[in-house]
């Protein structure tokens, strides 16, 4: 019993011993990945090759070792090596009520040893991602009670101050997650959404008053598309204009359906603009 005990300690040194291995080995290839991305001038962290490579995992992963711990592990190890590869800086944002959730489900996303930073006001952390302060702000899902909601001014003076959502907390809990109580937040960050291959959008609209809720939700299944959620906020005052702030079940980029969803909506003089999304996890529970 002793002697098949320590033989299987023996055996699991030996694979720590190779995973440490493989481990180095992995920071050191990203590292010249990363020396490479900066000479070409390519986007440095890609949320999107994150994405795939989790499903990936997910599509082959059997056996005892819970699933969320996979996703964990392999998250701790993207936070790791984003720091070898750039000055990663995260904020986050949420009420006193509910910081401590969204502080670790920010923690569960960036990994132990991003440097992350609290605030109460999702303006402010916006206003630092835009100046380069920061890499990502971690903040709360929108709500349609707030009278002056971040998303409707993710908009920037020049390009390079043009914020996107890239990601949805918590992440790997499906796209079910998004009717269970409790805290949820999107990180945003200036930086490109790109397609993962399962993703959801979300549109910025400013339309007339007279383009109802009812028309944008229909309007946008013509085009094949399912409307998840729908925010609306009236315009500057004065102008008889109501913004909106639509999630779809698709990846959308800007300049690709954008002009056709306003003639669509038959509002051609409108604007319509991706905000950027979140790729799709598989939901771990299983």
């Amino acid at each position: 019993m002793v002697d098949s005990v320590d033989n299987l300690r023996r055996e699991i040194d030996d694979l720590d011993n190779n995973l440490h291995d493989l481990l180095m080995k992995r920071a050191d290839l990203v590292q010249k990945i990363g020396e490479e991305k900066r000479r070409n001038k390519v986007q440095v962290i890609q949320p999107d090759r994150e994405a795939v490579m989790i499903r990936r995992l997910m599509d082959r992963h059997h056996g005892a070792l819970p699933r969320n711990a996979v996703v964990r592990i392999w998250r701790e190890l993207v936070g790791a090596v984003s720091l070898l590869q750039t000055d990663v800086k995260v904020i986050v944002c949420a009420s006193d009520d509910q910081m401590t959730e969204a502080w670790d489900m920010a923690k569960n996303y960036f990994g132990s040893v991003v440097p992350m930073q609290k605030m109460a006001n999702p303006m402010n952390a916006l206003s630092m991602v835009k100046e380069g302060e920061v890499t990502f702000a971690v903040l709360p899902w929108p709500d349609d009670q707030d009278p002056k909601p971040w998303w409707a001014y993710m908009r920037g003076e020049s390009p390079e101050k043009i914020a996107h959502i890239v990601a949805s907390l918590p992440y790997g809990s499906g796209v079910d997650s998004r009717t269970r109580p409790g805290f949820k937040a999107l990180v945003v960050g200036c930086l490109k959404f790109n397609d993962s291959g399962h993703d959801h959008s979300f549109l910025f609209l400013d339309l007339d008053d007279s383009i109802s809720r009812a028309r944008i939700v229909d309007r946008l299944k013509t085009m094949g598309m399912t409307p998840l959620s729908l925010l609306s906020r009236k315009g500057h005052p004065g102008l008889e204009r109501t913004q909106h702030f639509v999630e779809v079940d698709r990846y959308i980029a800007n300049g690709d359906m954008t002009g056709q969803i306003l003639a669509t909506l038959d509002n051609p003089d409108g604007t319509c603009i991706c905000l950027g999304g979140y790729p799709v996890i598989p939901a771990l529970e299983s």
